[in-house]
């Protein structure tokens, strides 16, 4: 989501607007060594959705973010559909290949993507899903 990164990554891309990905979670189950903590992830789960950002993008470009993703070693790309204010749109998104468990992702990261939701637009619920998948999950006892 985050504009600077993605300018980066694929120059590209352009027309960048909120969207709504049905059918995922948000979870950090992937250690990133960029930010030195946990990253952002979508694991499939029925009735839940996460908020995020749909970027027109090059076919071309889709190389250089597959190169930069270890598209299909570490990421796998993946087509999705997420839903707009222009209604539903086919996407691309890239997902871990081979998760953990949770990894607390840094608070530079964190807060990366907390402007990002702001700069974007996204609705306050993009901002609470992101806080409740950040905090580490509570232990289990068994009896």
């Amino acid at each position: 989501m985050d504009e600077e990164l993605i300018a980066e990554r694929c120059p590209s891309a352009t027309d960048p607007r909120p969207g709504r990905l049905d059918e995922f979670r948000l979870e950090f189950n992937v250690y990133s060594d960029l930010w030195g903590g946990g990253a952002a992830n979508l694991e499939p789960d029925n009735g839940s959705f996460v908020w995020g950002v749909v970027w027109q993008v090059e076919p071309a470009d889709f190389k250089h973010l597959d190169t930069f993703s270890g598209h299909p070693t570490f990421y796998r790309r993946e087509r999705v559909v997420v839903q707009t204010d222009d209604g539903a749109v086919e996407c691309m998104t890239y997902r871990v290949a081979h998760q953990r468990g949770y990894v607390r992702p840094t608070e530079e990261y964190l807060n990366r993507v907390r402007a990002a939701i702001t700069h974007h637009g996204l609705p306050d619920e993009a901002l609470d899903i992101l806080d409740r998948a950040a905090r580490p999950p509570s232990p289990h006892i068994s009896t």
